[in-house]
């Protein structure tokens, strides 16, 4: 469990380590934020996998499924988050609108 949480850390903060000269600084705090949104995403829908029995279910995203196992929760996410990294870091001049959008979508 612990060598799997500090991979997805990893991999989640790849979308600070981008080529970030090309990137303005307000295009980095956004970075920043949405990967520290999508890393509260990520532990939350996990916590919710070992919590069923409890009336947790997934509601809002439906490649998830109501639910996922702690692999796909873990999959998932390790795949979105370097999906974010790599579009964020060829969009260029539409970045900040990309990585708002997806702290946007974190937040619901």
């Amino acid at each position: 469990m612990n060598k799997l949480l500090a991979l997805v850390l990893v991999l989640f903060s790849t979308l600070t380590w981008a080529d970030n000269r090309s990137w303005s600084e307000s295009e980095k705090t956004w970075g920043i934020v949405t990967a520290n949104l999508m890393l509260l995403d990520y532990t939350t829908t996990r916590d919710m996998t070992h919590r069923y029995n409890e009336g947790y279910y997934e509601k809002f995203n439906p490649l998830l499924g109501q639910h996922p196992s702690t692999s796909t929760v873990d999959l998932y996410f390790v795949t979105a988050g370097l999906a974010t990294w790599l579009i964020a870091d060829n969009l260029d001049e539409y970045r900040k609108p990309f990585l708002q959008a997806v702290s946007a979508l974190e937040l619901v």
